[in-house]
């Protein structure tokens, strides 16, 4: 066995390692080769330890006790239980920990080396994951760039009017130089009606009659094909309750910026811009949360085009200079979350989130919303939504501006 590697894992997890407010454990499961498989229990510091000898489950929430023995067998009444199971296989762990500045569990290339499954407590999950990621010196300076250029914060987005909504006056600038002028000066941009696509007009049952059997993503949670009617039956099938304080509820069905269907991508290319300058697309789709937030806080590292194609959602932005105050984590690669849960926040534990100051803006289908990078942003869904992103890089972005005489 390769003990360097368990070193490394342990070590990366710590380095940034901020204490939960209540310990919990996670079991890492390498399905292909169970050696490397641990228990890892989250408490005033990482401890990583090996998993016992009698089951293995991952029900409840845990309370920091006793951590059990640090070498030889161990039984499952000296380890607290785990409230998450994370199973991938050995390429995958050793690309998370070969690559912190490019890896993402939802890519591709991830994928095809046996990709992430999820049980138990999703953002306990996602924390131990987040905690592996590390910033590339271009993501360091691109955020840098972005305090540098962005307002510290905003009244209102400011919005371009389609053409075809105003019918009294056509647009005084073409929407691509109102998209290279708001991505060149740091600010967030709603063009309202931009989106041409039939499907912004489409109901779910239009959804389900035309792409039922669509597949999605890999389940995360159990590894199956999860298809368009069946993530819809989700969707309508009522939220179970969730028990105060559980570390363990399930989370209402969110696709999570899962790649776009290879069947779509042609279908729903952005408008204004030229294919080329985005990226891959991620698709979100999932249940109206009113009250919670569907995308907790973060930052991406790159600019971001979100289009609404079915139901609304409503987005809080803040600007790139106010990470403090909003606790961006220093783990990230790709994109940069939050400790904060801005929905409700905890002030005795994140006091500085009070000085913080943002501004919401609500996107309907055939919305376009830019994001420019290092922009904070959280999502509320209004209704049942379907939204579609892309992402245009710093030097795509500057290479417009140029082009266009910003």
């Amino acid at each position: 066995m390769n003990a360097n590697l368990l070193d490394l894992l342990v070590a990366r997890l710590a380095e940034h390692y901020v204490a939960l407010p209540q310990a919990a454990a996670v079991d890492l499961i390498v399905s292909d080769d169970p050696q490397y498989s641990r228990r890892f229990v989250l408490g005033r510091v990482v401890e990583m330890r090996r998993l016992p000898d009698e089951g293995s489950g991952f029900e409840g929430a845990v309370t920091a006790n006793s951590f059990g023995n640090t070498s030889g067998k161990t039984s499952a009444a000296d380890l607290p239980q785990a409230a998450t199971r994370i199973t991938t296989t050995y390429a995958v762990l050793a690309a998370m920990l070969a690559d912190p500045t490019g890896f993402d569990a939802r890519s591709a290339a991830v994928l095809q080396l046996g990709g992430v499954r999820i049980e138990g407590a999703a953002r306990l999950a996602a924390y131990w994951l987040q905690l592996l990621k590390r910033p590339s010196d271009e993501g360091r300076a691109a955020l840098s760039r972005a305090r540098e250029r962005a307002p510290h914060w905003l009244d209102a987005v400011s919005v371009f009017e389609a053409a075809h909504i105003n019918h009294e006056r056509a647009p005084t600038v073409s929407p691509d130089t109102a998209i290279a002028t708001a991505l060149d000066r740091s600010v967030p941009l709603h063009l309202r009606g931009v989106l041409r696509w039939p499907e912004t007009a489409w109901t779910l049952t239009d959804w389900r009659k035309h792409e039922a059997s669509t597949v999605l993503r890999m389940n995360p949670a159990n590894g199956q094909p999860q298809s368009v009617g069946t993530f819809i039956d989700a969707l309508e099938t009522p939220e179970a309750p969730e028990a105060p304080g559980s570390n363990t509820a399930a989370e209402p069905p969110y696709t999570e910026g899962c790649l776009l269907p290879a069947a779509w991508e042609a279908r729903f290319e952005m408008p204004v811009l030229s294919a080329p300058m985005f990226g891959p697309a991620q698709l979100w789709f999932g249940r109206r949360r009113e009250h919670a937030l569907v995308t907790r806080l973060h930052c991406d590292l790159a600019n971001s085009f979100l289009a609404q194609v079915h139901g609304r959602k409503r987005v809080r932005l803040y600007s790139p200079s106010q990470d403090e105050v909003v606790y961006a984590f220093d783990a990230f690669n790709t994109y940069r979350p939050c400790r904060v849960d801005a929905a409700a926040p905890d002030l005795a534990r994140f006091p500085r989130f009070a000085e913080a100051r943002g501004v919401d803006v609500v996107i309907e289908p055939g919305d376009l919303l830019v994001i420019p990078t290092g922009w904070f942003h959280c999502v509320w869904a209004l209704d049942h939504v379907l939204s579609i992103s892309r992402f245009v890089s710093e030097a795509q972005a500057a290479a417009l501006a140029s082009h266009l005489r910003i």
